[in-house]
């Protein structure tokens, strides 16, 4: 591990201190290789003032409320057509994305980590299934953008806990890549 020596403003000591204080933070140390982890998993060396960058396209900061009603006005349907799209135009526009099979399991966790730093919830993939906590979107929405991103098909597996979604693969289904 590696020492820096950084000088802060007054504010942000102020800040921190305020948060060391509250045991909100463990130490300033703390605060700001956390800050520098997100710094880094969030791209933030391209985001210019009012503009925010990720993986290669733009990012907006949205309340979970409002996009909420923004789906409340659409059919599963239509989310989920939407979802096929964005998912096809991602595919197109990200470069991490060009050279990688999506189709092979092995891949998936890139799409994955990358639903998670956006904030979509937290993904795991065991084996043929991907566990998904906290989702953001609404299922129509995530179904239809991982059929799209893997080129197969997912059976939403009920769980009885509100904030778990399950989604296991059905055998032998692959969904085309254009809407």
């Amino acid at each position: 591990m590696k020492e820096l020596l950084v000088q802060l403003s007054d504010d942000l000591f102020k800040y921190l201190s305020f948060l060391e204080r509250q045991n909100l933070i463990k130490s300033k140390d703390q605060a700001v290789c956390t800050s520098l982890e997100f710094y880094k998993m969030l791209s933030m060396h391209d985001w210019i003032p009012y503009v925010y960058r990720m993986g290669g396209g733009r990012i907006l900061l949205f309340d979970s409320g409002s996009l909420r009603d923004l789906f409340h006005a659409m059919t599963d349907d239509e989310i989920y057509n939407a979802a096929r799209m964005s998912a096809i135009k991602r595919k197109l526009t990200n470069p991490l994305f060009r050279d990688v099979d999506l189709t092979e399991k092995g891949n998936w966790n890139l799409i994955l980590r990358e639903l998670e730093i956006m904030g979509w919830g937290r993904f795991t993939r065991i084996r043929d299934e991907i566990r998904i906590e906290l989702l953001a979107v609404p299922l129509s929405y995530i179904l239809g953008y991982l059929e799209t991103m893997f080129g197969t098909k997912f059976r939403h597996h009920r769980m009885r806990l509100a904030d778990v979604t399950i989604l296991v693969t059905e055998r032998e289904k692959k969904v085309d890549a254009e809407p």
